[in-house]
């Protein structure tokens, strides 16, 4: 598959408020190519207020697992650091009412859904995001199109 222009990006989300999949964020911690420079372009619009963004508690632990799994547990609480602290951004936490979210929303296909793509997904109804950024086939098939931008044509 081949990334999407980055006018492309900057045209699918302007003014909008988006959830963040971990994929996404990997992207940039992880300098996963081709689409590091999409994940950059993406979180200098959110530092710089031209977006708003949510981050589940879900994504960053997963982001987190990365270099604790590598035994470096001071790159991971400086993931989760940098994640909170994020400029124009929520962290959502997993709470009663993102659980009640889960199973909630018609247009979701909730069948389809891993549990912690499901606790992503209802923080981002919650927060009610206009965008589900991600490149997750199973938000891609649980989700209208409408709904999602991938980082794939």
């Amino acid at each position: 598959m081949k990334p999407i222009s980055r006018s492309y990006l900057k045209k699918a989300i302007a003014d909008k408020k988006v959830l963040i999949d971990t994929n996404i964020i990997i992207y940039l911690t992880d300098s996963v190519q081709p689409y590091e420079d999409l994940s950059r372009i993406l979180f200098e619009l959110i530092e710089q207020g031209e977006i708003q963004a949510v981050f589940s508690i879900v994504s960053i632990a997963e982001v987190m697992q990365g270099p604790l799994r590598h035994g470096y547990k001071p790159n991971a609480m400086q993931v989760r650091d940098y994640l909170f602290n994020f400029p124009n951004a929520l962290s959502q936490e997993i709470t009663f009412d993102v659980l009640s979210k889960v199973g909630s929303d018609d247009r979701v296909d909730w069948s389809k859904l891993r549990t912690s793509d499901a606790l992503i997904i209802a923080s981002g109804l919650l927060n009610e995001v206009d965008i589900f950024i991600s490149n997750d086939q199973h938000f891609q098939k649980a989700i209208p199109s409408e709904m999602t931008l991938a980082f794939d044509k």
